[in-house]
């Protein structure tokens, strides 16, 4: 603030009014949501996860046990093949016997019917070995429960090796007599070495050869092993079929099956007993045979399932912790919303309160700045009937000192604040309105001000009187010689204390001061505020009041 010859200037640092909005904490929207859009991705997620874990666990055990199956399909094809070549050797012996031989001369022969006796006892399972002429009659046969004692022109064992000659055909299964069971007949044609057929020589086994095999491989329960001719004849099957069924219709499963290919596996149900099993099969052109090795899906899948089972429980274990989670998660979400708009309502109502009490605080500052500016122009009137100069000072001392209080509810009403004042503010009213009282002081006098900060009302009116009885002593004594000068008023606060000094360089402060009120004024308004104040003289008179902050 600069004061030349009565004319003002004052100069304020600009200050941010007070804001009228307050940031409002900022939130995730709608976080329950977003929790039950985690939860269902969580959900599906493990649902496809055990989905996709599940197939690729079916495809290997799928996988496993069709390798197992071929691999099993191989053995009894090897099975086979072997009383195959073990019946085509024996037989070529006895056709290599008696092909050069009339065959009607065997019926009397007992050496040729020992030979066959003891041609029949080196032949695990074996049962009997015949000879048959072109018209079907047995000649010769070492059979001793009458397997061939029969014309045999219309069997099969008979017809189908004279139609394929210098081949062994195997048979389908054929019920024996008596405690033989069911048994498979290996024949060849009987040729001469002019290649004329002249008969059918004939091997039959029990069945048992193949089912005790196939029992030694300990399968598990409802295997199934299977020869059979390529024509739908059942040659043996384990575990056998009743005695009623010896063949398959090839135009349905399993033969339409066998037409797919050399080889191959295939789920299907069995036309024998109607389980479904995984097959596999190969096919013996050579031999007009295919052999199968099959396993009941139920056998097949059966760890499957139970690691399947053990995966589910564990995935259902997972997803019902995982929804208690999120249902208590949720739960403290909708409490933690409810504690939130609780505290918005009440930070509204706190609010609502605040700007209530700021309303009454407006209204009693101001009325308290017009009730003292009523005191002000009553003595301003009463001073105006006084001739008494000293009087007149006097008056003048109290209407400053009135107007240093009021001049605190005129900033706080004017700044819109309750009860900080602004010090800035404040002091550059303060300055501006007692430079101008004392403006007819001859000469010129500057007056610096150097204030910032806010300071409650309590403390604020004291601060006010003090600053006002020291710039006014400062005004009126200083600079009484008509000298120019100037007047430095500085407010900060610094390691928790402010510090208020007024300075000027004016003519000092006498050795004996007035026996006016000044000093003990300042001395008391320093002690209201709770601190200490020195005054000195330093190239003209220093005023400094230190008080907690």
């Amino acid at each position: 603030m600069t004061m030349n010859g009565g004319s003002v200037e004052i100069a304020q640092p600009s200050r941010p009014d007070k804001e009228s909005e307050t940031a409002r904490p900022t939130r995730l929207p709608r976080p329950r949501l977003l929790l039950a859009l985690i939860t269902a991705i969580a959900v599906l997620g493990g649902m496809a996860g055990l989905g996709t874990l599940t197939w690729f666990d079916h495809q290997a055990t799928l996988s496993e046990w069709n390798a197992n199956l071929r691999l099993s399909a191989r053995l009894v094809e090897s099975h086979a093949r072997a009383a195959h070549s073990a019946a085509h050797a024996n037989l070529g012996m006895v056709v290599g016997r008696v092909a050069s031989r009339p065959l009607a001369a065997l019926k009397d022969s007992r050496k040729d019917r020992e030979w066959l006796d003891s041609v029949l006892a080196e032949l695990p399972y074996a049962i009997a070995i015949a000879i048959h002429d072109e018209r079907g009659d047995p000649i010769l046969a070492a059979d001793r429960l009458g397997l061939f004692v029969a014309n045999a022109a219309h069997r099969d064992h008979f017809a189908l090796p004279l139609a394929q000659p210098g081949r062994t055909v195997m048979s389908a299964v054929v019920t024996g007599r008596g405690d033989q069971g069911r048994v498979v007949i290996f024949s060849r044609a009987i040729q001469d070495e002019s290649g004329r057929t002249r008969g059918v020589a004939e091997i039959a086994i029990k069945t048992d050869y193949f089912i005790d095999f196939y029992r030694d491989m300990q399968p598990e329960p409802g295997s199934i092993f299977l020869v059979s001719r390529l024509d739908g004849g059942m040659v043996a099957r384990y575990p056998m079929p009743d005695a009623t069924f010896t063949r398959f219709d090839t135009a349905k499963a399993p033969f339409t099956q066998f037409a797919k290919g050399p080889s191959g596996v295939y789920r299907s149900t069995s036309v024998v007993d109607g389980v479904e099993r995984l097959v596999a099969y190969r096919n013996l052109p050579d031999l007009e045979m295919v052999v199968t090795s099959g396993m009941p899906t139920e056998v097949v899948f059966r760890e499957w399932s139970v690691r399947t089972r053990r995966n589910v429980l564990l995935f259902v274990a997972a997803m019902a912790l995982l929804l208690t989670l999120a249902a208590i998660t949720g739960e403290s979400l909708r409490h933690e919303a409810r504690l939130l708009a609780t505290g918005e309502r009440r930070t509204r109502e706190l609010t609502t309160a605040l700007a209530e009490k700021d309303v009454l605080f407006q209204e009693v500052h101001h009325r308290v700045k017009n009730n003292l500016q009523v005191i002000s122009s009553l003595l301003t009137m009463q001073s105006l009937h006084v001739t008494d100069e000293k009087v007149k000072a006097t008056l003048k001392d109290a209407l400053d000192r009135i107007h240093s209080m009021g001049l605190v509810h005129q900033t706080l009403y004017e700044r819109n604040l309750a009860s900080n004042v602004d010090l800035g503010t404040y002091f550059g009213k303060l300055a501006e309105a007692l430079a101008g009282s004392y403006s007819t002081t001859p000469g010129g006098v500057t007056v610096e001000v150097e204030v910032e900060g806010t300071l409650d009302l309590e403390r604020a009116v004291p601060l006010g009187m003090l600053a006002n009885e020291v710039l006014s002593n400062a005004l009126k004594h200083a600079f009484s010689d008509g000298r120019r000068g100037t007047i430095w008023v500085t407010l900060v606060r610094e390691a928790g204390e402010w510090h208020f000094t007024v300075r000027d360089n004016g003519v000092g402060m006498p050795d004996k001061p007035g026996r006016g009120i000044g000093i003990g004024l300042i001395r008391a308004l320093s002690r209201q505020l709770g601190g200490r104040s020195h005054i000195f003289v330093d190239e003209g008179t220093v005023v400094s009041v230190t008080f907690p902050a």
